[in-house]
This record gives structure tokens, sequence and C-alpha cells, in this order.
């Protein structure tokens, strides 16, 4: 189940949030980790700019995600940009 977090409409915002808070961190604390704006971290998850696989690499290295946790930021990340995934095969 996706859980929808205020301001927080697309799949990879609600999964980049969910990761933050199961750390306990803001965006704030992200930005400062990964060296990004705060502003340019909050476009990112609220959906106002598409985060590039760069950039899902970037905060899944430094949320230190497990691999199948980078692997839905990435899936949410590419179906916000319109991409269909089948990943059954």
């Amino acid at each position: 189940m996706v859980r929808k977090y205020k301001n927080y409409s697309t799949e990879f915002g609600v999964s980049a949030r969910r990761a933050l808070a199961e750390r306990q961190m803001t965006q704030l604390d992200l930005a400062n980790s990964t060296g990004v704006s705060c502003a340019y971290t909050n476009a990112l998850i609220t959906g106002k700019k598409k985060p590039s696989p760069q950039w899902v690499d970037l905060i899944s290295d430094t949320l230190n995600l497990t691999p199948e946790q980078r692997q839905e930021l990435h899936v949410a990340a590419a179906k916000d940009h319109g991409f269909k995934l089948d990943l059954s095969k």
C-alpha cells in the first residue's frame, strides 16, 4: 500500500518521504548530507522536478537503503517520468 503524505503526491515523493521517516531524517538533513540545496531537494520530493537516476542513487547511498528499497525508489522515479515497467521477468 502506498501511503500518501501531504504534498507528496508523486510515487517518488511518497517513497522518498517513507525512507526519510524510517531514518528519522528531514529533507534538510538529506540536503545537508548530499550537498544539494534544500530547495532543490524539496522540488524533487514534492514532484516539482523529476529526479535523475544519479540523484536517486545519491540519496539511496546517503540513506543507506537496502537493494530492495533502492529499486523501489528507482521504480517510483521511473513511473513519475512516465515509464511503464514490468519487472516480473
